[in-house]
This record gives structure tokens, sequence and C-alpha cells, in this order.
């Protein structure tokens, strides 16, 4: 049987081995970065179930020394890539940001902000954390208990939304359907938003002029069709019935 398996963003020798030792204990492989770009290479090549994240780290193999901004910037950037959430508004790629650097407020607070969904402060075992007990919450909260679960809707690969139904970021800036990726400005992820909570419902044609005020347009005037006729979306994800009632299309 198959096991979780999870990237190491680690760049102390023996608490990598620690950690490592730590997973095995608990059935799952995993796979050891100590830098920034090497992360971001593992990352780029291959798909993980969760992120164990040290903030303080060296941005190149042979950098002189580690910085809290180097494991941000992996943050970030794993973010941008995986930013898809379960029904229980976990990230479907947990990360578990693993840091000595818990004296500094301010970068905690950053890290969560970035996209950290736990917090576990070195040394293991003190302070009186469990990082077994975190790490199996966040998969139970991804829908990821079972690694039958990650096999089956992948790490956000392409080929996991290919042919799904919508899919969208918690703030529907990025949507997915039927295989496409859209981005939209801040007015047109609110209608998103209004005309998929409409579709749930079972009505949902949605007269444009409420979607509009209900979006917090300021224009009385303005029309649906103008705020997406030129987008990639229009008439793929949106429909309009030509008299003034747009829908979601069916997944």
């Amino acid at each position: 049987m198959s096991a979780h398996t999870a990237l190491v963003v680690e760049d102390e020798h023996d608490m990598a081995i620690e950690i490592g030792d730590l997973l095995s204990s608990m059935g799952y492989n995993h796979v050891s970065a100590d830098n920034l770009a090497d992360a971001r290479r593992l990352l780029g090549e291959r798909d993980f179930c969760f992120v164990l994240l040290d903030l303080q780290i060296k941005p190149e193999k042979y950098s002189i020394r580690p910085r809290v901004e180097a494991g941000m910037t992996f943050l970030r950037a794993l973010r941008e890539m995986h930013p898809r959430r379960s029904a229980n508004d976990m990230h479907l790629l947990p990360v578990i940001v693993v840091s000595g650097h818990a004296k500094e407020h301010e970068d905690i607070v950053r890290a969560f902000q970035a996209g950290a969904n736990d917090f576990v402060r070195k040394p293991l075992g003190q302070f009186g954390q469990d990082l077994s007990a975190k790490i199996m919450t966040c998969l139970e909260r991804a829908g990821r208990g079972h690694h039958d679960a990650c096999l089956a809707t992948g790490c956000d690969s392409d080929e996991s939304r290919a042919g799904a139904s919508l899919e969208h970021t918690p703030d529907y800036r990025q949507v997915w359907f039927r295989g496409e990726c859209y981005l939209f400005g801040p007015l047109q992820s609110e209608v998103i938003r209004l005309l998929h909570e409409a579709s749930k419902t079972g009505r949902p044609w949605v007269p444009g002029k409420k979607v509009l005020k209900n979006a917090g347009s300021g224009d009385s005037a303005s029309k649906i069709g103008n705020l997406f006729r030129k987008h990639d979306s229009w008439k793929k994800l949106l429909i309009s019935n030509g008299r003034g009632d747009y829908r979601l299309a069916d997944g």
C-alpha cells in the first residue's frame, strides 16, 4: 500500500533527520531539501501530500546564512501553485511550519497570512506540542486521511482539474472549470461567487442587474455582458439567455 509523502524543508541536518525519523515511524515517506532553490525544484517535479517547512532556510545551497525571507518566499510560491481548499476550508496541500524562529511573533503571523496551516516550535516534543497529531489533523481536514484520497484527487495537478466541476480559491479570483483556469478581478470574482451560490439552489438563472447590485457595483447602468464579454470565461463558464439573465454553465 502506498503512503503519504511529505516534503521536508529544513536546513539543520540533525533536525531534518529527527523529522525524517518521526515521519518514518508514522509510516510516511519523505523527501528533504535544505534550501529555497532545491525546495522549489522538488515542488515543481512531483506531488506531495503535505509540507513541513522551516522558515529560516538558505536561499541557495551554498548561501552563507539562512534567512526567514527565504522560507516565506517558498511558502508564497507554494500557495500560488497550490491554492485549492477542501470542503473543510483546509488547503489540499497542507503546510506546517516547523521553526525555532517562534520568538518573532510577527514572522508567525506572516506565515499564516501567506498560507501556513499550522505551526510547531522547535525543539520538537516541548511546549506541549505534538507534530504527529498536527499532521494527521491537517490531512483529515484536507480530506486526505488515507493516501488513496491523494491518489484520487492529485495534488492540484492540471490533470486532476480537467473534467471536474467548478473549483475555486476562497475569493473566487481563480476558478477551474472543464480543464481551464480563469482569473478574475474583484467585481468579476464576486459575480461568479453569487452565480455559483445560485447554481446550488436549483434556480441558477439570476437577473444581471440584481447580481451586479449584490456584488457591490455602484454603476446602475452597468451590464454583466460588458463586464465579461472580453473575458475568456464568456459563453464557456458564464452564459446569458439574451433576456438579461445569467447563470454558470453546468459542470
